[in-house]
């Protein structure tokens, strides 16, 4: 017994007229018949009791129609929600972000991608760039913000944001003095940054350890402004992307970019090689059109 044939009992029962019921759903009185017989014997009992032209429901007819109501009314609501679901209108979508830029941007990324899709939940994971594209890549999100270039060939990037790292200070530290300031300059200076779990972290200790100098990171935290804050109290320079320096400066520190330039750079990332569903496709587009683009 399929969900048709349940229907097609529940519309003889409603009507208690073969006739009438082939008529309200669009079939033939003797292919309607034929479905009842079908059923019955598949059961093993009748489910109308026949009086002329009159249709009452035998027990088992009445339980079947009690329970096969429920069973339509389950059907047509999981039935509504796939077709949601296939037009954007329900579902999740889990995205990953630095916590870094989490605040900026993205409160505004998500209330557009709500504007068009309410009942689509997003899923916002915060954790460090590496960590991300490995979470992309074990399919724990569909997509993420992560640091520019990606490591694996596994993913597939679209660039949003290109700029640089720089240093923040107080305007009475000797680093002040610099139009810009070089990773020997740095050497000598205790300096705050992204902790070790961020790709931000490895990349100035890799260029630290090229040049043949050791860094002296002094304070690492993920949280930007709280960096900021120690740099000002401390008088420590603080080495950050220049995007969360504009945004968490409070105007008491003045900012030096490195000589050669340190780029930094913010992209989507996806597994390559998967079926991307729509609500995912909407909230890239919705990323894109937030997002300062690439200069």
């Amino acid at each position: 017994m399929d969900i048709r044939e349940i229907r097609y009992i529940i519309e003889i029962a409603n009507t208690r007229n073969m006739t009438k019921a082939a008529a309200n759903l669009f079939i033939t009185q003797p292919a309607l018949s034929k479905m009842l017989k079908k059923v019955e014997l598949e059961l093993g009992m009748p489910l109308f009791y026949r009086e002329g032209n009159v249709m009452s429901p035998t027990e088992a007819g009445t339980l079947l129609v009690e329970h096969g109501t429920g069973i339509s009314q389950i059907f047509d609501e999981m039935d509504s929600q796939l077709r949601d679901l296939k037009s954007m209108k329900r579902g999740r979508v889990i995205l990953g972000v630095p916590p870094v830029i989490a605040a900026f941007d993205f409160p505004e990324i998500i209330m557009r991608f709500r504007k068009h899709f309410p009942n689509v939940a997003v899923e916002v994971h915060e954790y460090g760039a590496r960590k991300l594209e490995s979470m992309v890549l074990d399919g724990m999100m569909d997509i993420a913000i992560s640091m520019h270039p990606v490591l694996s060939d596994d993913l597939s990037e679209i660039i949003i944001m290109q700029d640089q790292i720089v240093c923040a200070m107080n305007p009475d530290h000797p680093l002040a003095k610099c139009e810009s300031i070089t990773l020997g300059d740095l050497a000598p200076y205790p300096f705050n940054t992204f902790p070790v779990n961020f790709a931000v972290y490895h990349e100035l200790v890799r260029k630290f350890q090229a040049h043949g100098l050791s860094p002296m990171i002094n304070l690492t935290s993920p949280t930007c402004d709280f960096l900021l804050k120690m740099s000002s109290l401390s008088n420590e320079v603080c080495v950050l992307p220049a995007p969360c320096v504009r945004y968490y400066n409070k105007n008491d520190l003045v900012t030096r970019p490195f000589e050669p330039s340190f780029q930094w750079g913010l992209c989507i990332v996806y597994k390559k090689n998967i079926n991307m569903s729509e609500k995912v496709r909407a909230l890239i587009s919705c990323i894109q059109q937030t997002v300062e683009p690439p200069i």
